[in-house]
């Protein structure tokens, strides 16, 4: 009957935080969406803020565990849940930092696309793009240009060519689309529509 009563004590303490485990890794995620996609310089809040928070949530876990061993060794589990959190909260941040820097791209050919449209026969540019590059059939409309270099466009590439670029994680870039513009170099894109895409270059 003491273990039954145990387990029940257990569950219940593990219940809420657990709940609090899955709420930091999905706001933590959304946290850094947001940060990033509004402004680079707001990471330096949001990253710091979790940086702490992550060892805050395994000491509580640990002193928790200290307070409850007579309930034996699956108390543990109250340091190894924010522990396991860990790679689950670091695929989230890593596709949470990705659509970041995507969905603000395809909100603005979404909302403006004509003036997109438009841009690629010679009119004015696009609200929100800084200039125009060309290269061949493919036009580039930048929306941020970076201290460091490097720069983020709205490319229109007709031959979609340019969707093998997937070098988010510093993964390969084909050859054919590596030097696509003068002076920089393709890293990654997303499809936004179409032939439509993000692209991000160094």
């Amino acid at each position: 009957m003491s273990d039954g009563r145990q387990g029940a004590t257990l569950a219940a303490t593990l219940r809420p935080r657990l709940r609090f485990c899955i709420a930091w890794v999905v706001g933590g995620a959304a946290a850094l969406f947001v940060a990033n996609a509004i402004s680079g310089s707001a990471m330096l809040i949001v990253v710091p803020v979790f940086t702490i928070l992550w060892p805050a949530l395994v000491l509580d876990g640990a002193l928790q565990a200290w307070r409850l061993r007579s309930a034996g060794i699956p108390a543990l589990l109250l340091v190894l849940m924010p522990m396991v959190t860990l790679p689950f909260a670091a695929f989230a941040a890593n596709h949470a930092l990705y659509w970041s820097h995507v969905a603000p791209s395809w909100l603005m050919l979404r909302s403006d696309r004509a003036a997109f449209d438009a841009g690629l026969t010679g009119g004015p540019l696009p609200t929100g793009t800084g200039g125009m590059v060309r290269a061949g059939s493919r036009t580039a409309f930048r929306t941020i240009i970076g201290f460091d270099g490097d720069w983020a466009a709205i490319v229109h590439d007709p031959t979609d060519r340019i969707a093998a670029a997937r070098g988010w994680n510093g993964g390969p870039v084909a050859a054919d689309i590596r030097r696509i513009f003068p002076n920089s170099q393709t890293i990654w894109c997303q499809r936004l529509d179409s032939h439509w895409f993000h692209c991000q270059f160094g």
